[in-house]
């Protein structure tokens, strides 16, 4: 089902599901010149910077984003058929895990341009992908949950994502933020993106960051589970 959607979705395009690459290729690139520029960093510092926190971000607004509308999406399959609603859950998981794989085609081409040294540590960025994946997969049955009841909820989570976008290090630096810098560890998408691009750039903090995000990965199935388990059943009433 998650690839015959994926595939679906890019049916008839010419370069296909490599819209995906190009267009994290393009965005990537855009903000690391212009941001490395108005920072005054060099192009091979900041694009591995940004070309991580665009992919990584990307993973965790479709986990949000499409998260919010799994079953509302999906309301005629589970009507007509009898299927295990958190199916969908699954599907959403695996579509991303796939779509990082096209995103990733970048990253790996941005690190060997510019020869970026990697180490053993840098196999972190697998756990931490694995975890926020994880944490996604629970937060998606909740949110899918929220939604099918309060329509007005997916366009709230669309509206926190474009703001977080903003207020997250993702092309900008939390040391621009002098004497306040120490104000972005407050923000958990700031920990998210640092378990992947923290080992890969060989950043530190990396326990702060796993330690948050880990408590996250915990707390994740807790919520995601005591939500979908006590309303899933309304779900025919409410799609």
């Amino acid at each position: 089902m998650a690839f015959r959607e994926f595939n679906n979705k890019y049916r008839g395009a010419g370069f296909g599901a490599f819209w995906l690459t190009l267009t994290t290729a393009t965005t990537a690139t855009g903000l690391a010149i212009l941001y490395g520029y108005l920072f005054g960093r060099p192009i091979e510092q900041h694009l591995p910077y940004v070309t991580c926190a665009i992919l990584t971000w990307g993973l965790i607004t479709g986990f949000a984003t499409n998260g919010c509308s799994i079953f509302l999406a999906n309301a005629h399959s589970f009507k007509e058929f009898p299927l295990p609603t958190s199916l969908f859950a699954y599907r959403l998981a695996l579509t991303q895990m796939i779509t990082v794989g096209y995103r990733t085609i970048v990253l790996v081409c941005v690190l060997l341009l510019f020869s970026t040294p990697l180490t053993w540590l840098s196999l972190l960025s697998l756990v931490g992908f694995a975890l926020i994946v994880w944490t996604g997969f629970w937060m998606s049955l909740a949110l899918g949950v929220v939604n099918a009841r309060y329509r007005d909820f997916g366009q709230l989570v669309g509206a926190f994502m474009t703001f977080s976008f903003f207020l997250t290090p993702i092309f900008w630096l939390p040391e621009r933020l002098g004497k306040y810098a120490g104000y972005v560890n407050l923000n958990p998408f700031y920990h998210m993106i640092q378990v992947i691009r923290g080992p890969i750039l060989g950043h530190d903090d990396l326990l702060l960051h796993f330690s948050v995000v880990g408590g996250l990965a915990l707390l994740a199935p807790v919520f995601g589970a005591a939500v979908y388990g006590r309303l899933s059943h309304r779900l025919p009433y409410w799609c």
